[in-house]
């Protein structure tokens, strides 16, 4: 059995992982922009509504950060949420806003 050697010269190795890097970076912002916006998504329709103000109120801020990484808070600025969400409202459960982030993945148990 004779042995054969394999030689393989890489032109701008570099640079090609940079490539690679972004694209990776490019993807999990995209996957993230998905979630964020699923997120709260659902947590408008778990709200309890008697006005909407509480419902209404979700939104997500995003940016990048220095790694060009997207970063996201979810807020509702309603003075009222953290009563709701303590289980003031018979519509939904006490920490329903904790339950809705732990079952689709964003928070963990």
């Amino acid at each position: 059995m004779s042995k054969t050697n394999v030689s393989l010269e890489l032109i701008n190795f570099k640079q090609e992982l940079k490539r690679i890097e972004e694209e990776v970076k490019a993807l999990g912002n995209i996957e993230i922009e998905k979630r964020i916006d699923y997120a709260v998504d659902n947590l408008r329709v778990v709200t309890p509504v008697d006005t909407g103000e509480a419902r209404s109120g979700w939104v997500s801020r995003k940016y990048k950060d220095s790694d060009k990484l997207i970063e996201a808070l979810i807020i509702n600025e309603v003075e009222h949420i953290s009563v709701l969400n303590n289980g003031h409202s018979k519509q939904a459960p006490r920490y329903f806003i904790e339950q809705v982030l732990t079952k689709i993945g964003i928070l963990t148990p």
